[in-house]
């Protein structure tokens, strides 16, 4: 039984000598990991581009509750007409076009909006996979998995059972995160009174 055991050893160690040299020889080389979202969460263009999308929303949102406000009082105004009165009448229907119009302005701005912050996303995704394929190529690495590098609170369900369910159990110094984010141009630091360049 020891001999069998001994003898599947020295198979299973030439196939990792065998395999490591057909590495040498041929074009793969290195799996590197990489925590996407922290990149994004670093990077000083994308949160200045989130902090104006997050500004407008707002705005949008403050529009939204003052025009809801305005059409309340409108509402007011027209129920205090006679009813069935031509005034009223056209009252009602300049009432109805007019949320209409807002209603149709306010789904275009949002969809507007949804744009703006997609195409946020995509071009600095678009820049990471440049910085990344320039970074794999100048370090032999073939393949770069993302991650997630964050703590896993053991207090929190969700939080453990999605950290349960990651794709990347273990790596060892092959985490590419520090040199994309430095790479990707400035980044931002937290500071008491909101975010600043460093």
């Amino acid at each position: 039984m020891k001999r069998l055991a001994f003898q599947l050893l020295a198979l299973t160690c030439m196939s990792f000598v065998g395999l490591s040299q057909a590495n040498a020889q041929g074009d793969s080389g290195i799996v590197a990991v990489l925590d996407v979202a922290k990149v994004f969460k670093e990077n000083l263009d994308f949160s200045n581009q989130m902090e104006a999308i997050r500004q407008e929303a707002d705005r949008m949102r403050n529009q939204l509750q003052a025009a809801q406000e305005d059409f309340r009082r409108q509402a007011t105004e027209i129920s205090q007409l006679p009813v069935g009165t031509p005034e009223r009448k056209q009252a009602e229907a300049a009432f109805a076009q007019r949320q209409a119009t807002f209603q149709t302005q306010a789904r275009q701005d949002e969809t507007d909006l949804l744009v703006k912050e997609a195409k946020a996303y995509y071009t600095t995704y678009q820049k990471l996979q440049n910085v990344v394929g320039q970074i794999a190529q100048q370090n032999n690495i073939s393949l770069v998995l993302r991650f997630d590098s964050t703590e896993i609170n053991p207090t929190n369900p969700n939080e453990v059972v999605a950290g349960v369910n990651r794709a990347i159990v273990y790596h060892y110094k092959l985490d590419l995160t520090a040199m994309v984010i430095q790479n990707m141009g400035p980044t931002v630091a937290a500071t008491p009174t909101g975010t600043q360049q460093r």
